[in-house]
């Protein structure tokens, strides 16, 4: 059994806010993009329809650990897995973290050069964002989870972002409304889902939440619903602007997509997009980072999560520096997104069906 918040506690309204936080954070970026090249001008309903299916799975997500509350990520998979698949899934989860981890750091270090700090070499960049999410996360998950709800109060400003493009858009690149078929929509979720992953560490943290008697299921089901919405109306903006045939030839949609309007005030939208952008994408790593040093911490019986805080900085340093240029990056984030596939999809399922072949009314079911 772990010892009572040894990594820190978080409130129920912290867990849906970590939700919402590591949800939006580079999966934005090239969203559109990425949906648009298979579903055309249905993208958006791909998204809602892989929104609704990743609010069933968030219920499953939430219920396992909720029947065994006193027990980590490692000790309730133990009991439903068996002791040797529950490690080899436990350090499977960690090295997923990891390279999450790296490849979003890349991603933001990607971005900084390009609308920032253009003459400052990416090692560099990778160096600082990296220190920077040590420091978040070296003292817990309640300092974290504090930094994620200054951020969430940023989120409002951001969300009406997607409406400025509104007045040069146009309805008519949304037409005909499910003209690709049923079966090209299905097939657009596939992209849609790697940019609303991180939803399934909350596996690994629903230990820490210390007011567990909270409707959790709910409303963490009502975070994922309400980034559905948010996604589904950014995908629609950016297509109803620029047309699935032109958006699928931008890399950052929704960057481009504040260049295309002239803003009265600020004349270029996008830095200020950006430099937000990223405080929102440090928390999405940081909450990866954390996540992985405290499976990894289950398995070794180390006191500390912070000692493999230090002891993954090189590795994770070294992995930001593989990716040689952009597209790379984008190439290395959909291999290293595959893995959601099982951690976010496949996992959850099959743990919440082992439960009640194997746990439910079990002797060993703990406190529920």
């Amino acid at each position: 059994m772990y010892q009572k918040y040894k990594n820190g506690e978080i409130s129920a309204i912290q867990s849906y806010i970590i939700i919402i936080s590591i949800m939006i954070g580079s999966g934005i970026l090239g969203l559109s993009r990425s949906v648009a090249e298979v579903s055309k001008q249905d993208g958006w309903i791909s998204v809602f329809i892989n929104g609704l299916f990743i609010s069933a799975i968030m219920a499953a997500i939430i219920y396992t650990p909720s029947r065994f509350p006193k027990y980590n990520f490692l000790e309730y998979t133990r009991f439903l897995l068996g002791a040797p698949l529950s490690y080899i899934v436990s350090f499977g989860y960690a090295i997923y973290s990891l390279l999450v981890t790296a490849t979003v750091i890349r991603y933001l270090s990607e971005m900084t050069r390009t609308w920032l700090l253009s003459n400052t070499p990416l090692y560099i960049i990778n160096l600082l964002i990296l220190l920077t999410t040590v420091y978040m996360i070296k003292n817990g998950l309640t300092t974290l989870a504090r930094f994620n709800e200054v951020v969430a109060f940023m989120l409002i400003p951001f969300a009406l972002l997607i409406f400025v493009g509104l007045p040069e858009a146009s309805l008519t690149n949304l037409r005909p409304i499910g003209g690709t078929g049923i079966v090209t929509i299905l097939r657009g979720i596939v992209p849609s889902f790697f940019s609303f992953a991180g939803y399934e560490v909350l596996l690994i943290i629903y230990p820490y939440i210390s007011n567990k008697q909270e409707p959790i299921m709910k409303y963490s089901i009502i975070s994922v619903i309400m980034v559905t919405l948010f996604y589904t109306a950014t995908v629609a903006s950016q297509i109803a602007l620029y047309g699935p045939q032109e958006l699928v030839h931008v890399l950052y949609p929704s960057i481009n997509y504040l260049t295309a309007v002239d803003f009265p005030v600020i004349e270029r939208m996008e830095i200020f997009f950006t430099i937000f952008w990223a405080l929102t994408v440090l928390g999405t790593i940081s909450i990866q980072y954390l996540a992985g040093s405290i499976v990894l911490q289950s398995i070794f019986s180390k006191k500390k999560t912070s000692f493999f805080t230090y002891t993954l900085f090189p590795i994770i340093y070294l992995i930001t520096l593989y990716p040689r240029n952009t597209v790379e990056v984008i190439a290395f984030g959909e291999k290293a997104g595959s893995a959601n596939i099982f951690f976010g999809f496949l996992l959850p399922i099959i743990l919440f069906i082992l439960y009640f072949i194997k746990g439910r009314g079990s002797s060993n079911e703990k406190n529920t």
